[in-house]
This record gives C-alpha cells, sequence and structure tokens, in this order.
C-alpha cells in the first residue's frame, strides 16, 4: 500500500514519485465528498497540458463509491480472457456496466448511477430520469439529455437501422440539458431495474455518431462511400453497434461513460485492451477518482483448455467464466498457492440445474394431448431419482428442486420447488394407470388416445456437459415406466432453431432467475419469453407479439389471466405491488405445473490473484444482476 500522511485536512498519498491529494476521509454517499485525487498517469498528463485539471473533468455530484475492502492504489493491469468475439457478454459484466440506473452489491435494490434520481408516471407509461449535471464523454464532451434523445429517437425509432425491433422501444423528450422523459405506448414498470435496450442507450455519444446518420449529415452515403461501406446505414451500424452487440467493442474511437476505453478492440484472436477513461465520474470515500487499475487486457482465447492452464499458471487476475465448472474445481483447488490466486464464491442466481420442457404446443395432437395431461407430467417427475442425478452429476451438490425461486429470493414457494420431487416409481406407475396409459404395445405404454408414448428429448451438446449427463440419467429412468424416450444431442443452432419453430418434442436447458431476477424474467414460471419458454413457444410468440407473429398459439384461459396478471405488474410502478403480484403469477405456476427441474444450481466460484484486492469474498451470479458488474470493478486494485 502507499504510504500517508495528513496535511490540513487532506490525506496526501504516494505512489512512487507522485504526489497528489484526497478528499475528506469519509463519504456516505453522492456529494458528500468532493473529487480531489488521481492517477499518476492522469496527472502528468494534466501538468503537461494535455489534459483538463481533474475538477474540470468531474461531475458536481460523482458517484461514491465504498472499497469493499479498503482504499485502493493507482496503477497495474487486471488480466482476464474472452473466447472469441462471441465473449462478448463478459465485457459488459466487467469493463462495460455503467447504465441510468444498476443494482447495489448486494441485489437488494436499484441504485442511482448515471441519473440521480428517477420516477415513472401513474400507470408506468412515462418514465423521467434526471442525469448528474457535469458528466463527460471519454473524449471531454458533455453526456447530456441529447444523447438519451439521439439513441432513441434517431437510432431505435429509424427503421433503417432496427428493421427487426419487435416491441415499442419508446421515445425519448428533452425536458433540459439533465432531464429526460423516456415514454412507451406500453407500461414498463421494470425499465428502470432492468431493460436489455438500456445499456445500448447510453453508449450512443451524438456527438460522434451524427456524423454517420443520414438525418443530420446528408453526406452520409458519399461518406460511407469513401470509407468503403454500402451505405450510411452499414456505416453507421459498425461505427455505433447497433444490431450486433460485438460491435460496440470494435470501434476505439467511440466516446464512453466506462471505467476503461477501448484502445485495441476485440476480434476473435490476440488481445483487447482498455485503458482508464480520464473522464470517469465516480470517486472513492476519500475523494480518489477511479479507476485504480490503469488498464484492462483480455487474452482472446478459443479453448477453454487452455484458459484452464492460463488460470493455473497465475496467468490471470479475476476471472468467473467458462473454466470455472464443477469438474475443474479440484484441479484449481490443489493448484491455489502455486498459481497464486484464491478462490471467491459465485451464490447461483440459477433455480435449476437441468429444466426439463415437454412441448405443450406440439403440433402433433396425439403429443400435444399427451404432454397436456397435467397427470402425465406429475408421473414422469415422481420417477426421476433427483437424488442419484445429485450423486453422481454434481458431486453431492444441490438437493432436489422443481422449477421454482431459491428460498433466498422474495418469491420463494415452498409448495412449488418440493412439489413431485419424491422418487416413487410405485406412485407414478399407479398414476398413468389410473390416467389411462394402462395398456401397452409392444412393452411401450399407450396413451388413452390408442397411440404409443413415444417421444425425443433434446440436448444442446455445446452447452454443458452435466445436462447431457443428467438427461441421460432421466431418460433411463422413465423407460421404467415403459416409456420410450430419445435422446437427441443437438448442435445449438440446430436446438435453437427447432424450439423457435415449434418442432421440438421435449427438450432442456438450464433454470435461470431464481432470485429477485424472476420478476424480470419469469420464462420459467409463465410463458413470457419466446427465446427460453421451452415448454409453450407459441404461446410466448403470442404475448410477445399481441398474436401477429404468424408463429403464435393463444393460450388456454387459464394462462392468460397469468400473462395478464404479468401485464399488472409492468403497469404498477410500486415495487412492493409487483412482488404481491409476482406471488401470485407463481401460484398459478404451481397449480399449471407447466415443466419440471432436477435440482437446486449449486455454489459456483471464480478465482482472483494474491495481489489482487477488493473483489468480495462472494457475489451472486446472474445474466439479470450482471456479475461482477455490481461489485464496482471499479475500485478493484493491484498490489
Amino acid at each position: 500500500m502507499a504510504s500517508c500522511a495528513t496535511v490540513l485536512g487532506l490525506t496526501l498519498v504516494t505512489t512512487g514519485c507522485s504526489f497528489f491529494s484526497l478528499g475528506p476521509d469519509e463519504g456516505d454517499g453522492d456529494g458528500d465528498v468532493d473529487a480531489s485525487g488521481e492517477a499518476p498517469m492522469l496527472a502528468e498528463r494534466v501538468e503537461a497540458g494535455d489534459l483538463p485539471p481533474l475538477e474540470e473533468r468531474m461531475p458536481e455530484n460523482p458517484v461514491v463509491v465504498e472499497p469493499t475492502d479498503r482504499i485502493g492504489q493507482y496503477g497495474g493491469e487486471w488480466r482476464s480472457t474472452l473466447q472469441g468475439v462471441g465473449d462478448w457478454p463478459w465485457l459488459g459484466r466487467t469493463v462495460g456496466y455503467e447504465n441510468f440506473t444498476r443494482w447495489d452489491p448486494q441485489w437488494e435494490e436499484i441504485i442511482a448511477n448515471l441519473a440521480e434520481d428517477w420516477e415513472y408516471n401513474d400507470d408506468a407509461t412515462e418514465l423521467t430520469f434526471h442525469l448528474r449535471e457535469g458528466l463527460k464523454w471519454s473524449d471531454g464532451e458533455p453526456f447530456t439529455s441529447e444523447d438519451v434523445v439521439f439513441a432513441f429517437n434517431d437510432v431505435f425509432n429509424n427503421h433503417d437501422l432496427t428493421t427487426d425491433a419487435a416491441t415499442d422501444p419508446g421515445t425519448a423528450e428533452e425536458v433540459d440539458e439533465t432531464t429526460v422523459t423516456i415514454s412507451w405506448e406500453e407500461p414498463q414498470a421494470l425499465w428502470a431495474g432492468y431493460d436489455l435496450l438500456a445499456y445500448q442507450v447510453v453508449n450512443k455519444p451524438k456527438h460522434y455518431l451524427e456524423e454517420f446518420h443520414i438525418d443530420h449529415n446528408p453526406d452520409a452515403d458519399e461518406l460511407a462511400e469513401e470509407e468503403g461501406y454500402d451505405s450510411w446505414v452499414e456505416m453507421f451500424e459498425v461505427k455505433a453497434g447497433v444490431s450486433d452487440s460485438a460491435q460496440t467493442w470494435q470501434n476505439p474511437d467511440i466516446p464512453t461513460m466506462n471505467p476503461w476505453m477501448v484502445t485495441e478492440p476485440l476480434a476473435d484472436s490476440g488481445r483487447m485492451v482498455l485503458e482508464r477513461n480520464p473522464y470517469y465520474w465516480k470517486v472513492d470515500t476519500e475523494g480518489n477518482q477511479l479507476p485504480y487499475i490503469d488498464r484492462v487486457v483480455f487474452d482472446i482465447l478459443q479453448d477453454e483448455e487452455v484458459m484452464l492452464t492460463r488460470a493455473l499458471n497465475g496467468e490471470i487476475d479475476m476471472h468467473s467464466r467458462h473454466f470455472n465448472t464443477l469438474e475443474n474445481r479440484p484441479t484449481l483447488a490443489e493448484n491455489r498457492e502455486s498459481g497464486g490466486y484464491e478462490f471467491f464464491e459465485l451464490e447461483p442466481g440459477e433455480m435449476n440445474t437441468n429444466a426439463i420442457a415437454l412441448n405443450l404446443t406440439h403440433e402433433d395432437e396425439g403429443l400435444r394431448e399427451i404432454f397436456n395431461d397435467k397427470d402425465f407430467r406429475i408421473a414422469l417427475s415422481h420417477a426421476i431419482d433427483r437424488q442419484d442425478i445429485i450423486d453422481v452429476v454434481y458431486q453431492e451438490q444441490g438437493e432436489p428442486w422443481q422449477l421454482a425461486p431459491r428460498e433466498e429470493s422474495p418469491y420463494y414457494n415452498e409448495t412449488l420447488a418440493k412439489q413431485y420431487t419424491e422418487y416413487d416409481v410405485d406412485r407414478a406407475n399407479e398414476i398413468l394407470d389410473e390416467a389411462g396409459y394402462d395398456e401397452r404395445e409392444d412393452g411401450i405404454r399407450v396413451s388413452p388416445g390408442g397411440e404409443p408414448v413415444r417421444f425425443s428429448l433434446s440436448v444442446p451438446t455445446d452447452f454443458r456437459p452435466d445436462i447431457i449427463d443428467s438427461m441421460e440419467m432421466v431418460v433411463g429412468f422413465w423407460e421404467e415406466l415403459d416409456i420410450d424416450v430419445e435422446l437427441e444431442n443437438e448442435d445449438r443452432s440446430v436446438y435453437d432453431e427447432r424450439r423457435q419453430n415449434n418442432e421440438h418434442d421435449a427438450n432442456v436447458w438450464s433454470g435461470d432467475n431464481g432470485l429477485r431476477g424472476a420478476k424480470y424474467d419469469p420464462r420459467w414460471y409463465a410463458p413470457t419469453q419466446s427465446g427460453e419458454s421451452n415448454f409453450a413457444i407459441p404461446w410466448a410468440q403470442w404475448y410477445e407479439s399481441d398474436g401477429q407473429d404468424e408463429r403464435a398459439q393463444e393460450p388456454p384461459e387459464d394462462v392468460k389471466e397469468q400473462l395478464r396478471l404479468y401485464d399488472e405488474l409492468q403497469a404498477e410502478p410500486d415495487e412492493d405491488a409487483q412482488d404481491e403480484i409476482m406471488n401470485e403469477i407463481l401460484q398459478i405456476s404451481q397449480e399449471q405445473f407447466y415443466a419440471m427441474g432436477i435440482s437446486l444450481t449449486p455454489s459456483g466460484y471464480g478465482i482472483v490473484s494474491d495481489d489482487f484486492h477488493n473483489v468480495p469474498e462472494s457475489m451472486p451470479s446472474a445474466g439479470i444482476y450482471n456479475d461482477p458488474a455490481p461489485t464496482n470493478p471499479e475500485q478493484y486494485f493491484v498490489e
């Protein structure tokens, strides 16, 4: 650590030969700490006249970040890794997470970020953000309401740029320089906390991008031709990353609001490098401008085994992706001392290792009738020896569980979690006999409609090996019921295409959103998401498109009631009222028993180098939480 001395109520910190003053010793929130300490590399630029002084670079009310363990020191680099261009989500979790609002580290509440405050109207069709005054892009230009209006109205509502937009993205109106109101035709009460579009809204600097937009530059097509593009649309998409999120990280010229800015862009090989943003708008509790770390370097590797080797050799500072599997944990644990790293815990946001979905909207009338028989689904569930799968596949970690929120979730429903999880083959056979499946043909049960009970269970081969192992056991259990199930290992692209086109019999995926995220994406609790509500994709397509998607099927009335409740939730600005409605939705899910699970996902882990600090010992892990972003990577530091 740097040495310290106190002079005139300020703390002076020395790092090498560079001196810089910090703010008050303590701060308890926004506005209580003045930014007065900066990285030596930036202080040198200020002294040389290449950069404005710190007070001119910071907003009037910077975000004050409380370090996880202690005040850090400036310098060093964070070494991580990526698995090619397609691994861009890891960038959003580590170096590209700034938004209007964000989750607190404990995932308990939504807190201020770029916006100091926000409010909905009564029916959640309007959301007003109050931005921090004096925010600046990484090139020093002001970040204002004008940038938000440009993103909404000129980008996401421009049909040349967003031709595949399935839903209303909203429109924006500038109230003043720091106040902007977003409006939608339908209520969007969850938008402030989680929306995939939100980050894309705050990474569209108007002053940089308007040169490439035909509405702001009549000569944009000529410029596109000069730069080798077919049209201004193609040029704009590459510059701004509109339709391909990876492109957001492939243009080092675009200004950013993130802690670090791209200097060597994302590619399929080599490495990606980011360096500190001199205009970053957060400080620690002593007034030091963040981030502490100078550079972030991602080695781009195609092989998870190579990633594992890098980790074992101590060449990765902090990481929790790809190689951090249950299978690799013993090897990584044994090598901690020689590799110079420790583990941190990932508290799983997933609620299930396996989400098994029979296709309730199957095109084949016979299979559709069988799959919609709740007794049939209950019998299949009782026939699965979940504890055996837990012992064999998951190293005795977890407990039998259906597709239900975890006990730590505010939406925990014990009945939903535990119903039909008791392993009882005799009971399963009895249920099937009583439901009319008591006849057999060539040793295979026959349905009440007179058809042999025969179907396939699809598994994506390049997803997770543990799911394949689990499903091999499940197929064996179901064969004991005289049901003919064929396990189909499918390429991910084939798997996705078949479920989107309603061509699958049954399939399996992981069970997402078992914590607070259940409210924001209840894909397994109600058919709300055509991407992964695998038990009834056409119902979800009907819901998402208001029945306009040609692939859609209208759900039964009881399912429609559940979807109506979710609409009600999205129109309710009060969070406590939202939670009450969510519990009603889960009650219906309990009654419907759409799909079944195997076991609670066990805790995961990441690795952190011994000289890499302020990473919490434990953090939630979920796509909606976007770990490790809410733990404030800008306050990580290298000693």
